[in-house]
Order: C-alpha cells, then structure tokens, then sequence
C-alpha cells in the first residue's frame, strides 16, 4: 500500500515532465528518481511501478478537468441556456488541455492505448458530468430528446479530447476552437443553416 506524501506529488510532477518532454518510453524509474533527486529504489516506497505513477497523473488530470468544468457550470445562471452552459463547458475542457499551466493535462496524448485505458473510472465520472449537462439540455427542450446522449456525449469528448494534437499546428486559439466545437455541434456544417 502506498503511502501519502508531498513527495508523491513531486514524483507525480516530475513523471509527467518526463512524459510531455521526452515521451512515455523516456519516463523510467530511474528517470523519474534522478530529477527528484533520489535512488530509484526509494520510489518503490511510494509508487509500486511506473504505470502506478502514470495513473495517478491521469487522474489528477481528470480530476482538474472535472472540477474546473463543474466550476465553470456552477458559476452560470441557475437559467443560463443550453448554449450558453455548453460553451462555458467547451471552452474550459479547451482551455485546460491546451493551456501551459498543468503539465499532467499533456500526458494523455502521449501515452499508448493500453495506458489510457487506466484511467477508466476517473473518466466515466467526468463523462457523467456532460451527460447531467446534455440531459439538462433535453429538460430545457433545448436539445432533441431524440439523441442518444449515451452516444452523443462520447463522441463529442473524443473530438474534444484530441484538440491538443492538432490545434498548435492550426494556430488556432482555445477560443476558436471551443466556438467551432460548440457550434457545428448546435447548428450543424450543412449550407444555409
């Protein structure tokens, strides 16, 4: 069983450096000890593996993401329209994949499929946080009550998800890509909409 420490944050904060930097394979016990400065063995104390370490970096991302989107939500109107709570959501879950303030939000994309899978539980929760959103969405009869929102919400996060691989080459801000995102999902890419 590991053990609480600050230094678990650091090994956490010096991983993900690794990871963002020089990529997954480079993020090695051995690595992680040197830029803490201790033996790698001493890390065994607090993490039993790399891939341990690599879970908690994965969900202290979703964590951050989560209670920066719930945020964002909670800080609207109680009868802010759908598009208005959409937007505010979009545009944090944007902002904070692809801002330069938390290392730990660049990981996932540079983690193999078997790894990001670890994070299974974490996810679902911040999924149910966009289900609860949509579903306000169809309370509102703002959002068809026809879409299967258990679809729907999957395939919106995974395009989201991916906008840290694509977006620097675009030169495109946050912000126009959260307006992009918000409305082809709203009014749709077809002509004379």
């Amino acid at each position: 069983m590991t053990k609480p420490s600050p230094m678990r944050g650091e090994i956490v904060a010096a991983a993900a450096e690794i990871i963002v930097r020089k990529g997954y394979a480079a993020c090695t016990m051995r690595a992680v000890a040197a830029l803490v400065d201790m033996k790698a063995g001493s890390l065994y104390y607090h993490f039993k593996s790399k891939d341990e370490i690599v879970e908690e970096i994965l969900n202290q991302g979703i964590e951050t993401l989560h209670a920066r989107v719930a945020e964002a939500l909670r800080s609207l109107p109680a009868d802010a329209p759908f598009a208005g709570r959409l937007s505010a959501a979009v545009g944090v879950h944007v902002a904070s994949l692809v801002g330069k303030d938390q290392q730990h939000m660049h990981v996932y994309e540079h983690l193999p499929p078997v790894i990001k899978r670890r994070s299974r539980k974490m996810r679902e929760t911040y999924t149910r946080l966009w289900l609860d959103l949509f579903a306000g969405g169809v309370a509102s009869g703002e959002v068809d009550a026809g879409i299967d929102l258990h679809l729907l919400v999957p395939y919106f996060l995974g395009g989201l998800n991916r906008v840290p691989e694509w977006m620097r080459a675009s030169g495109a801000s946050s912000d126009q890509v959260a307006a992009l995102a918000v409305t082809t999902l709203l009014d749709g890419i077809g002509a004379g909409r």
